[in-house]
């Protein structure tokens, strides 16, 4: 079959993010004389979600050409879904009071186990604590944005 459910949702997905595309560029120039705007972070996601949307769909005509996919060695479990939507939920409730740092921190770590094994933890806090440090900069450098800590 050409056209099975998983191709048919990359396709939404490709329509969804064109049309957001569409509309975050009708909010204006990305770049001004002073620096970035307010569109410049809504074009990236879009151009984004297009761009890897279109690369899910080659990977999955190509896979169809090559013959029936083999179950994955390591498929997400089926109560994965449940959990990243119980981590965005604690997530947006302790987020202001807890500051940018803890809360994100811990919701990365969150979403990093959700997805993996429990090995290496000690790996993947450092990892946790350099994406939201990384985040940090970019929201509070380049956007402008002050995040709220536990400081104040």
């Amino acid at each position: 079959m050409l056209l099975n459910r998983q191709l048919l949702f990359y396709f939404v997905t490709l329509a969804v993010s064109a049309g957001y595309l569409i509309s975050a560029l009708s909010l204006g120039s990305p770049m001004s004389e002073s620096g970035l705007t307010p569109s410049f972070f809504p074009i990236l996601v879009g151009a984004a979600a297009v761009l890897f949307s279109a690369i899910l769909i080659l990977q999955r005509l190509r896979a169809g050409q090559a013959g029936p996919a083999a179950p994955a060695a390591e498929a997400p479990h089926s109560w994965t879904h449940l959990g990243v939507a119980a981590a965005v939920f604690v997530y947006i409730l302790a987020f202001k009071p807890l500051g940018y740092f803890l809360s994100s921190g811990l919701f990365v770590f969150a979403i990093i186990l959700l997805f993996s094994s429990f090995e290496k933890l000690l790996q993947k806090a450092a990892l946790s604590a350099a994406i939201t440090g990384i985040a940090y900069v970019m929201f509070q450098q380049l956007f402008g944005v002050r995040l709220p800590t536990l400081w104040g």
